[in-house]
């Protein structure tokens, strides 16, 4: 990869006609190839994957054998003219990740001797094309994300040599269609991302005996796992996930004798793990998060001599932590040595999918690996995990000499278990990442936990109590240590000064811990908000001062009332508890005699019942009964019907956007009124209340609507686990779709975006009663209105939409590459956090780079690296492609300035960042300053070679 920006053009005779192999991959190269490589008239192999290469495709690309265009931005359709019937000669044509439309050219069966047929991730519709059954050679046909038509040709049954086909992501709904178990010979079956309910038995697809790789995930299967597909005794990897199985985890699941990958998360499965899992001695990967599982953990599960990576958080698993399972992943040198003999086992696609659900993203160094996960990289990664590569330097106990040994992780978090954590813990080598947190674990920390090559140790929200073993800072390689909640005792450890690599550090309300604070080294580094709640723990003055104090912090206890602070603590908890049981007595003669008129929230409040919280989406919940009133923040009047109407009941047809918030539907109101109606997909009491909560601070707090760079949010619904915003329909779109496109989004209007997104964050921040913080500030949360004027929405959301996740990340969300990094230290959200994030936004915009873009440097490190000599002026070097063009730049001083803004905004420290006021004032300034366009002045004239650098 050396991020060579710029056109191609092979131009010289003397490079182009002898030229036979030509990889431009995984660069920043942009414009068209339309005639590009005519006068090439010797290549063989082309690979100009990973690149920014628009318009279409070259039509001479079929007298190649190797040709790949992936993940470009090439659009229109592939002509049944580009494969003549004599003159083609590819055995590898890959297109996949492009914007290309239409049909497939039938003519592709002229490629006789074609053996990978690509076309994932297009826009390709209509029927798959019956003449691909032509191709007897072919061996792997990817198509999925297209807009295929369900229908399977017959004609496919002829590639005998077929072994990998992936028809994900194409909205096939019903049953699985019947002719997919007559591929018999596949290896490879790809159907997740559909919307398939049924048809596991009537396919025959369990029936396939040389499958390798089943991924149905992302699917709506229901009903109880299928006891058949455990005769399959040829699969290695079984990805299930994200469907709506129950019932219990069948016992025969245990006879996947080679079974490496079992990925049953994000289920409805109930009932105990079974035992006879323990019987996988291969076995990898087990996942089975996010389910409803119960019982103890079967220690049997420690004879998974294999298993490095298990992941059973988020069910309601009790008992203690067996001792046995100090056992698992202890020798997967079979298995690892297997994969590399097995030349079978190939990645082809949605690895990345699987890996994103694998990779704990919130958690460093995890979450870089998270971050250059595209499909190249995917597939380059999943083949060094099959062969016991890790997937980033680690470090033995005690040692800061770093290899690549296999990084495991033990994730039991958002359980019930309780007892102590076996003392022989120090057994589990393989394993990078420990998190217990949101237990009831107790007693002890045993101090061989120190012996683990652990970069990330996660015990927030336990019992935990004893002092905090000093054996932790042999851990050198640590960057993540969250202690918090807990009530460990005796004095600080000052070997924790020892974790010269640790970025996320939470000692918080652990109010028995004493001692001292070093005034140096890498503790000293981190703020207030990572030592709350310990009232008898001394620090330094400057860590004292650094933040204001958020609101729950324990007050400051002089020294000499510390011997007296528990006795003090008992007298207030049994003073608060006798108030509180008084205002609860009131509050209920209250409601009972005069029940409120003009209730807050979104309709009248009723005594919540269990099935109201159990109620997920759909017209069988009590939201979508016509008695619902909504709360509107305008004067015009509309109702919950009026919602229903809009939306057609909430139809996949009016849906124009999904994330992790849930799903946007567009609809209008009986008004006229376009609006975008935002149904929010988390669920449970806790995220109810900081829906409320989130809300009041909307419709109070001094907030005036409509703002002008704020989306107007008309109104808002509740009731149990439904959530329902209605914001004002943007025509625009989102900035995140065009801020890479220099003709649709001109250098001007650049400017004027970055000024908008200013002035609501200073509205936010200083202009309400309460500062209000938007939490994820980034290019997919600023919205353009059909003028053109940028309008930034989402704010306040991404804190309450994770309350149900809030095992695994903190109260503070946000998006990798966005978020600032002391974030990682503290769960308290700042305007500071905002102007880091808005500081990221302002280099996207300068450079029409993304923030994370899946090379070996993020967009804040480049920027950071070329800027670090601006003050001796400004070189070719950091004059993005979106501002080039025939020697000529515009604005280039304006972008030079931007990016020095999008610096200071980013400091590491909080305190050494603007305010938004004092940002707008600097983008105002630049706004009205703005030179004529033309040449660069004192731009150094810089040879390609240079730029290549």
């Amino acid at each position: 990869m050396n991020r060579i920006f710029g056109g191609i053009q092979f131009s010289f005779p003397e490079i182009c006609n002898n030229l036979v192999v030509a990889n431009l991959s995984a660069n920043k190269f942009s414009g068209r190839i339309d005639n590009v490589f005519d006068g090439c008239l010797k290549l063989q192999f082309l690979d100009l994957s990973t690149n920014s290469f628009s318009g279409e495709i070259w039509k001479g690309f079929s007298r190649l054998k190797e040709f790949s265009v992936s993940e470009n931005y090439l659009s229109g359709e592939v002509s049944e003219s580009f494969f003549s019937e004599n003159n083609c000669s590819l055995q590898v044509l890959d297109l996949s990740g492009n914007n290309f439309t239409g049909k497939v050219p039938s003519s592709v069966s002229n490629c006789r001797n074609l053996d990978i047929l690509n076309l994932w991730g297009n826009n390709f519709n209509g029927q798959i094309p019956s003449e691909i059954g032509l191709i007897s050679s072919l061996k792997g046909l990817f198509l999925g994300n297209n807009t295929f038509s369900p229908t399977i040709p017959e004609s496919l049954l002829n590639l005998g040599n077929l072994v990998f086909l992936d028809l994900s992501r194409n909205n096939f709904g019903g049953d699985i269609q019947k002719i997919m178990g007559r591929f018999t010979q596949l290896k490879f079956l790809v159907l997740h991302g559909n919307s398939y309910t049924g048809g596991l038995y009537s396919s025959g697809i369990l029936k396939l005996a040389n499958l390798v790789r089943l991924d149905l995930s992302n699917n709506s299967f229901t009903g109880p796992l299928p006891v058949e597909i455990s005769e399959m005794h040829s699969l290695k990897f079984l990805i299930l996930a994200y469907n709506r199985f129950n019932i219990t985890i069948p016992q025969e699941y245990g006879n996947f004798q080679s079974l490496q990958a079992l990925d049953l998360s994000f289920n409805n499965l109930t009932g105990q793990i079974p035992s006879s899992l323990g019987k996988l001695r291969s076995l990898l990967w087990l996942m089975l998060a996010n389910n409803m599982l119960t019982g103890e953990i079967p220690p049997e599960l420690g004879n998974c001599s294999s298993l490095l990576w298990l992941n059973l958080a988020n069910n309601q698993l009790s008992g203690s932590i067996p001792r046995e399972m100090m056992n698992v992943g202890r020798d997967p040198t079979p298995t690892f040595e297997s994969n590399k003999q097995d030349e079978g086992i190939i990645a082809g696609s949605g690895e990345c999918l699987t890996m994103k659900r694998w990779i704990p993203a919130d958690y460093p160094p995890f979450s870089f690996v998270y971050t250059i996960l595209n499909r190249k990289t995917c597939r380059s990664i999943w083949d060094r995990l099959l062969k016991g590569v890790g997937l980033f330097p680690v470090c033995a106990a005690g040692s800061t000499v770093r290899t690549f040994q296999i990084s495991g992780y033990l994730q039991l978090s958002g359980n019930q278990l309780s007892g102590e954590v076996p003392g022989d813990i120090g057994k589990m080598q393989s394993f990078s990442m420990l998190h217990l947190g949101f237990n009831e674990l107790n007693g002890r920390l045993p101090p061989q936990i120190g012996k683990l090559p652990l970069v990330v140790l996660n015990l927030t929200k336990n019992n935990f109590s004893g002092e905090i073993p000093y054996e932790i800072g042999n851990t050198k390689c640590l960057q993540n240590l969250d202690l918090s909640y807990n009530n460990f005792s005796g004095t600080f450890p000052v070997s924790l000064n020892n974790l010269n690599e640790v970025s996320k550090f939470n000692i918080s309300y652990n109010p028995f811990i004493s001692g001292t604070v070093p005034t140096t080294g890498q503790l000293a580094t981190f703020e207030k908000e990572s030592y709350l709640g310990d009232p008898l723990l001394k620090l330094p003055n400057f860590i004292i001062n650094s933040t204001d104090p958020p609101p729950n912090e324990y007050p400051k206890i002089k020294k000499k009332e510390n011997k007296k602070w528990v006795a003090v603590l008992v007298l207030l908890t049994m003073t608060m508890a006798f108030l509180i049981c008084g205002l609860v007595s009131l509050f209920a003669c209250m409601l009972v005699k005069s029940p409120p008129e003009s209730p807050r929230y979104l309709f009248e409040d009723t005594k919540y019942r269990q099935h109201d919280f159990e109620s997920s989406s759909g017209s069988s919940s009590p939201c979508f009964s016509d008695t619902v009133k909504v709360i509107r923040l305008d004067r015009t009047a509309f109702t919950h019907a009026d919602i229903l109407k809009a939306t057609d009941s909430f139809s996949e047809s009016r849906i124009i956007g999904k994330g992790g918030f849930g799903t946007v539907y567009r609809g209008v109101l009986p008004d006229g009124r376009e609006v975008a109606i935002k149904k929010l997909q988390r669920e449970g009491i806790e995220g109810e209340k900081e829906f409320r909560a989130e809300m009041e601070v909307l419709t109070g707090n001094g907030f005036r609507w409509p703002h002008p760079n704020l989306v107007t949010l008309y109104g808002w619904c509740l009731y149990g686990a439904e959530k329902i915003l209605v914001y004002e329909y943007m025509e625009g779109g989102s900035l995140e779709d065009i801020i890479s496109d220099r003709m649709r989004l001109p250098w001007r209007r650049r400017i004027d975006i970055a000024i908008d997104v200013g002035q609501a964050l200073v509205y936010l921040h200083h202009e309400c009663s309460l500062a209000i913080v938007h939490r994820d500030v980034k290019a997919s949360n600023v919205l353009l209105d059909k003028d053109g004027r940028a309008r930034v929405t989402d704010f306040g959301l991404a804190r309450f939409v994770d309350v149900g996740d809030s095992h695994v990340s903190t109260m503070v969300a946000g998006t990798i590459g966005y978020v600032a990094p002391e974030y990682g230290q503290s769960l308290h959200a700042t305007t500071k956090g905002d102007v880091y994030s808005f500081g990221v936004l302002a280099m996207e915009l300068a450079t029409g780079r993304r923030a994370v873009d899946g090379g070996e440097e993020c967009l804040l490190e480049w920027a950071r690296r070329v800027m670090g000599s601006w003050r001796y002026g400004f070189s070719r070097a950091m004059i993005p492609v979106v501002l080039l063009g025939s020697g000529l730049v515009e604005e280039a001083e304006e972008m030079f300035e931007l990016l020095k803004i999008g610096i200071r905004c980013t400091a590491e420290a909080p305190q050494s960042r603007p305010n938004m006021k004092e940002v707008l004032a600097m983008l105002i300034k630049l706004s009205c300053s703005r030179p004529g366009r033309g040449e660069i002045p004192f731009l150094p004239q810089v040879d390609f070679q240079d730029e290549m650098r």
